[in-house]
C-alpha cells in the first residue's frame, strides 16, 4: 500500500483535552483588563500510515544557527496509535537531523518511541521518548570517523549512547533500547553551522502496515556554556639616562573572555598570547668621544601567538579533542601547528650613523662628515591554517650627502665704469 503522510499542528486551544503541553513548559500570559489569558501553546503533528520496513518520513526547514556554545539538544515526542494499523513500542524510531544538507553531510539523532496511552501529562509526554543529548557526543563521533577516516562511507555510521560510552551499531535498524538514543554521522558536518534540520520518523519493524499519530515539542538549546576567560595587559617602559630605553609589553586573553556588554556566543574563541619589545640605544657613546660618531641603534621583536577553542578544519570539533584523538605525537603537533594563527616581527634598524666634526679644520666636500648612513632590516614569519609557512624579509641601505660649498660671488658692475656715468 502507498504511504499516507500529512503535517499539522495540535495545540491547546483547538485541542483542548486530547492535548497537553510537555511537562514543565509554561504557556506564555496576556495580561488584558485585569484578565490572565494563557497564549496557544502548539506542537508539530504528524500522520503516518503504511510506512514501507526501512523507509522514513520528516519534515525539513532551512535554518542557521550555532550550537556550539550550548551542551545539550532536547527535544519532546508523543506516538500514539493512529486512524489504523497496530503499533507497539520501539515499532517507530523519532529522529532529529541536522547539517550542512540533508543527503550528505548531517548528524542524526534518534531515540525509539514508545506508545502514549495516558492522558496526563507525563504520560502523554514520556520520558523515554524525549532526546536528551549532550552535543559533545556529536563531536566525539566525529572525531571517531577522522580517526577511522569512515567519513567518506555511503552510508552514515551509528552509534548507541550507552550512559557516556559511544557503542557503533551493526544494524541501524535494529537493536533500539527505550529511552537509549542512537546517533550517526555522514560526511563533514559542523554543528557550528546548522543551515538544515529535519524532524521525522522511520520503521524499525519488518512490517509495512504501521500507523501513527507523532508529536513534536520544544525543539531547543540548553545549558548555555557560560564560561568566562580573563585577560591581563602588562606594560614597563626603562631608561638610562639618554643612553638607552626600554619599552615592553605582553597581553593573554583566554577564550570565553569578552566585555561587560557582550553575550556569551559574542566572547572570544581563541587563546591569544602577545609580547612587544623595542629599545633604542645609543651605541656612539661607548666611543671615545673624540671620534665623534653617533651610532643610535633601534631593535624590536614582537611575537603573537592566537590558539583557537575549535578545530580550524572540523569547526565543531575543539582543538582538545583532535589532540587527544591524534596516533602520534608527530601527528599531534601538526594538528596543532595547522590550527594555531602565528606571527613574528623582527626589526634591525640604523638610522643617522654619521661622524661629527670634533676640530676646527675647514670643512671640504670629501669629508667623511657629509655622509649619513642608514640601515633597516624586517622581518615577518607567519603560518595559520591557510598559509603552511610564509617568510617576509626586507633589506634598505641608504647615504645622504650634504655639503654647503662657499658661494661665488659675480660682480660685473661692482665699479662705476663709463656705463654708468654718461649722460644717458
Amino acid at each position: 500500500p502507498q504511504t499516507d503522510f500529512s503535517v499539522g499542528v495540535i495545540g491547546t486551544l483547538e485541542n483542548e483535552g486530547s492535548y497537553q503541553r510537555p511537562p514543565g513548559i509554561e504557556p506564555e500570559e496576556l495580561y488584558n483588563n485585569n484578565t490572565v489569558v494563557e497564549q496557544n501553546e502548539q506542537s508539530l503533528q504528524v500522520n503516518v500510515c503504511n510506512l514501507e520496513v526501512e523507509d522514513s518520513k520528516a519534515v525539513y526547514k532551512n535554518i542557521n544557527i550555532d550550537m556550539r556554545q550550548y551542551k545539550r539538544l532536547r527535544m519532546f515526542m508523543h506516538a500514539e496509535v493512529g486512524d489504523s494499523g497496530p503499533l507497539a513500542n520501539d515499532n517507530l524510531v523519532g529522529f532529529i537531523r541536522m547539517g550542512n544538507d540533508l543527503t550528505e553531510n548531517y548528524y542524526q539523532i534518534e531515540i525509539p518511541l514508545q506508545v502514549s496511552t495516558s492522558t496526563t501529562r507525563d504520560g502523554l509526554w514520556p520520558t523515554a521518548n524525549e532526546i536528551n543529548l549532550p552535543i559533545d557526543l556529536l563531536g566525539k563521533i566525529k572525531a571517531q570517523g577522522i580517526s577511522d577516516m569512515s567519513l567518506s562511507n555511503e552510508d552514515p555510521t551509528f552509534y548507541d549512547v550507552v550512559g557516556n560510552e559511544l557503542v557503533p551499531a551493526t544494524n541501524q535498524y535494529s537493536g533500539y533500547v527505550a529511552g537509549q538514543h542512537r546517533i550517526a554521522i555522514k560526511g563533514n558536518p559542523n554543528f557550528g553551522d546548522i543551515r538544515t534540520l529535519m524532524v521525522g520518523v522511520k520503521n524499525a519493524t519488518n512490517r509495512n502496515d504501521l500507523c501513527a499519530e507523532v508529536w513534536f515539542n520544544e525543539l531547543r538549546l540548553s545549558d548555555l556554556d557560560n564560561e568566562g576567560g580573563w585577560a591581563a595587559v602588562v606594560s614597563m617602559d626603562t631608561n638610562i639616562a639618554d643612553f638607552m630605553n626600554i619599552s615592553a609589553t605582553g597581553r593573554q586573553s583566554t577564550s570565553g573572555f569578552g566585555t561587560i556588554e557582550q553575550g556569551p556566543s559574542q566572547r572570544s574563541l581563541e587563546d591569544v598570547k602577545q609580547y612587544d619589545v623595542v629599545t633604542n640605544v645609543n651605541v656612539g657613546q661607548l666611543l671615545p668621544k673624540k671620534w665623534g660618531v653617533q651610532l643610535p641603534f633601534n631593535y624590536g621583536q614582537s611575537e603573537e601567538l592566537i590558539t583557537p577553542k575549535y578545530d580550524q578544519f572540523y569547526k565543531d570539533l575543539t582543538l582538545d579533542s583532535r589532540l587527544e584523538a591524534a596516533n602520534s605525537n608527530t601527528e599531534r603537533e601538526q594538528i596543532k601547528q595547522q590550527s594555531e594563527d602565528y606571527t613574528k616581527r623582527q626589526s634591525i634598524n640604523f638610522i643617522g650613523v654619521r661622524k661629527t666634526r670634533t676640530t676646527d679644520a675647514k670643512p671640504r666636500f670629501y669629508d667623511v662628515e657629509n655622509v649619513t648612513l642608514n640601515y633597516s632590516y624586517n622581518k615577518v614569519e607567519h603560518r595559520d591554517f591557510e598559509i603552511e609557512n610564509a617568510v617576509d624579509k626586507m633589506l634598505r641601505v641608504g647615504a645622504n650627502y650634504a655639503f654647503n660649498f662657499n658661494p661665488i660671488k659675480v660682480e660685473p658692475f661692482k665699479k662705476n665704469d663709463s656705463l654708468f656715468t654718461g649722460k644717458y
